[in-house]
Parts: C-alpha cells; structure tokens; sequence
C-alpha cells in the first residue's frame, strides 16, 4: 500500500516552534515526475493521487506548502529529515506547494534552500479541484497532510502544523497494517483562506 501524507503547509492558528537543524541531504524516492520542462512543474489534484498510486512505494508523505507561511517554514525542515528517514522503509515524501503563480520564484528559492531539488512541485489552478481530489472534506486549512495508500485512497488528514511525533504513530500502525484512517484537525489559517478559491 503506497502512503501519501500530503501536508499543505501553508499558515495555521495553532502557534508552535519547531526544532531544525542542518539541512539534510535529499533522499532518493519513488515518486519520480515526468519530465518537466524547467524548475517547475504544475500538477493536479488528480494527476497527483494517479502518480501516487503507481509510485510503488509502500506510501508517500506529501507536503504542500507555501513559501509565504509561517508554520510552513517551521515544519519543512522536520518533513525534509523525516523523507531521509522514511525512505528505507519505503515511505516517500513529496512537497507541493500552493504559492500563486507570481511567486513561484520564492517557491523554488524556499524549497531548494531547504533541500529540495527540482523540479518543484506547484498546485495547479483552481485549487478547488486540488483540494477535492486530496480530500472533499479539506476546507483549505494550512498546512494540511495527507496519508494515502497504494490505491490512491486517503487514509489519514491533519488540518494544521503536524509535528513527528503525530506523524510517526499512524505511519507506524499504517507500515504495520493496523486500522489508521481518520484525522487530526488544528485549525484555519488567520490570514489566507484557499476555501473558495
């Protein structure tokens, strides 16, 4: 079963710090893209669910992000670490972000001063279909993460900052076949709401 954790980090209520370190070196995944044709490439809510379904990873932690937000650059670093580490078990981690199309530049200059090579990941518009095809249910609060197995079915949502020790228990029980669906909801974000968009 292929496990997508899709977190969207993008500006929540819930106000934490998180602890980073040196920027790790990024890990090989499954999750291979097409071949895209710059630093970019834009993909759809479903285009992403069908590559995470064909990746043939055991699951997938896919982070959206934006380059604008607060908990987003507190969270990165720790999901950057946790791709390491998950990688020998066969748990991907993928990272969209959700930046407007003027600033895809900060995007790429985020994610790649992080330790993320190109391309880099971009929600293509309108988000409502992304975030649809990610989970009816995602009113647009950011950052979100979502678990998805082999089939491309959701399994696990968090609605706002995750931390590892939230991630490592489901994704645990998941790797161990335990019953893990469900989900953890934190909060909207104060400042921009995707929700209608």
């Amino acid at each position: 079963m292929t496990l997508l954790l899709v977190a969207l980090a993008m500006g929540c209520s819930r106000e934490s710090e998180r602890r980073s370190g040196p920027t790790p070196e990024p890990a090989p995944t499954a999750f291979a893209p097409e071949q895209p044709s710059g630093p970019f490439e834009h993909i759809g809510g479903p285009q992403l669910v069908e590559r995470l379904a064909s990746s043939g990873a055991k699951g997938t932690l896919v982070n959206a992000w934006a380059s604008w937000c607060g908990p987003c650059r507190r969270e990165f670093p720790m999901l950057v670490a946790m791709r390491d580490n998950l990688a020998p078990q066969g748990i991907d981690v993928v990272f969209v972000s959700v930046d407007e199309p003027n600033s895809e530049q900060a995007a790429y200059d985020f994610a790649t001063e992080r330790g993320l090579s190109t391309p880099i990941w971009i929600a293509q518009r309108p988000l409502g279909e992304f975030k649809a095809a990610l989970n009816p249910s995602w009113p647009g609060m950011l950052p979100a993460t979502f678990l998805f197995d082999a089939t491309g079915k959701l399994r696990y949502f968090w609605g706002g900052p995750v931390y590892e020790q939230e991630l490592l228990p489901v994704i645990e029980g998941f790797l161990a076949g335990k019953p893990i669906d469900g989900q953890s909801r934190f909060g909207l974000s104060p400042g921009k709401d995707f929700r209608q968009e």
